[in-house]
């Protein structure tokens, strides 16, 4: 509860987000975020977002208070760090959808951001069901996080090319044909 209430503190501007969240320390980095409390993980993203998130980036954040989860905009600043409106998501809502094996080390901006994509598409299957569909939500999700990464490679004049394996494009040139 304490964390939303100092967030909106931080979004009417009585506190910075850094004196809210001094004394939120890294509980252990060594433990993949998916195993983490809702606490703890809220932490660990208070703490990434202090020490690691770019200037002028913005990120979502999403808090647990009581069952009910919250959402805010952060947006790091050249010298501060603001907190936008607090927006109730409801309950039984998913925060963050964390790989296997991602650590606080090796987070990012883009796993961040891909989490709360998948996150997102698994609270809007769960919109939908109702009585047996519900058996097909836990399928879709089981499916979502199973969706391998795009792989890429910068090239010399400064883009992005992505990379195919021979497989992936015998499946690109077959669905092109039909």
């Amino acid at each position: 509860m304490e964390n939303v209430l100092r967030l909106r503190t931080c979004h009417e501007r009585n506190i910075t987000f850094k004196q809210a969240f001094s004394s939120r320390g890294l509980v252990d980095d060594s433990i993949p975020l998916k195993k983490l409390t809702a606490k703890e993980e809220f932490s660990a993203l208070v703490n990434w977002i202090i020490q690691e998130l770019p200037r002028h980036e913005k990120m979502l954040l999403r808090a647990d208070m009581e069952g009910v989860t919250y959402e805010t905009t952060v947006h790091k600043d050249q010298y501060k760090i603001r907190v936008g409106e607090i927006k109730e998501c409801g309950p039984g809502f998913t925060r963050y959808n964390w790989p296997e094996g991602l650590l606080y080390c090796s987070l990012d901006l883009k796993e961040i951001k891909d989490s709360i994509q998948r996150a997102d598409m698994i609270n809007k299957a769960v919109e939908i069901p109702q009585g047996e569909q519900a058996a097909e939500v836990s399928e879709i999700s089981a499916v979502i996080s199973n969706i391998p990464k795009i792989r890429m490679r910068e090239t010399d004049e400064n883009c992005w090319e992505v990379v195919l394996t021979e497989e992936e494009r015998q499946l690109i040139d077959e669905f092109l044909q039909a």
